[in-house]
């Protein structure tokens, strides 16, 4: 349910069901990293909401995304990696731009076939070379070369970021609009030795 808070207090770990239509979600402030894979148009926006069981569709993505830059900005990381299409390419690299002084962007894959983009933005330029990797490996990759001490995902999925910052033994941030997908992803970083359990409000 909305506002359902999860913790491995352990890693010092939490995540959320969330709409970050809502604005940025408190336990997520002061990320120093985040690595996210927002949806990429209003079709994708949509069907995450109606995976989700809802029905309060947005009438633009262009609003989506203002939505989304403001999360971003409300929780200021040093550092911040977007997972995206071909569609919308260049409003994406607008918005890390109004927001950080460097951005750049590596053409990567998903599923290992499909092409999309990661994008950067940040204070100083990325020596790493991201081209060619697949989405399964580029958060991790982007976590052991960043070194964080705390990394969030706002559109945390199927919980790529969250295994990826377990196995590097970093604090996990994240939340998500699909309760059923943050439940599969709790479940991946339990199995690999996570402690999240449903936090019980005082």
């Amino acid at each position: 349910m909305e506002g359902e808070l999860w913790t491995d207090e352990e890693r010092r770990s939490a995540v959320a069901v969330h709409d970050l239509r809502d604005g940025a979600p408190s336990h997520m402030l002061g990320c120093e990293l985040l690595y996210c894979d927002p949806p990429w148009s209003q079709g994708k926006v949509n069907a995450f909401i109606t995976n989700a069981g809802r029905s309060d569709y947005v009438n633009s993505f262009h609003a989506f995304m203002l939505d989304l830059f403001r999360v971003i900005g409300a929780i200021a990381p040093r550092a911040c990696y977007l997972e995206i299409g071909k569609q919308h390419r260049v409003d994406f690299r607008a918005g890390l731009e109004a927001l950080f002084p460097v951005v750049q962007q590596w053409e990567i894959t998903y599923y290992r076939k499909h092409s999309c983009y990661l994008l950067y933005g940040g204070a100083s330029p990325v020596l790493q070379n991201y081209t060619g990797m697949d989405d399964e490996d580029t958060p991790g990759a982007v976590i052991a070369n960043e070194r964080p001490l705390v990394v969030g995902d706002m559109c945390t999925g199927r919980g790529l970021t969250a295994v990826a910052a377990y196995r590097e033994s970093i604090c996990f941030l994240g939340a998500e609009l699909n309760p059923r997908k943050l439940a599969v992803a709790i479940d991946l970083v339990n199995k690999l030795g996570g402690r999240y359990a449903r936090t019980v409000p005082a």
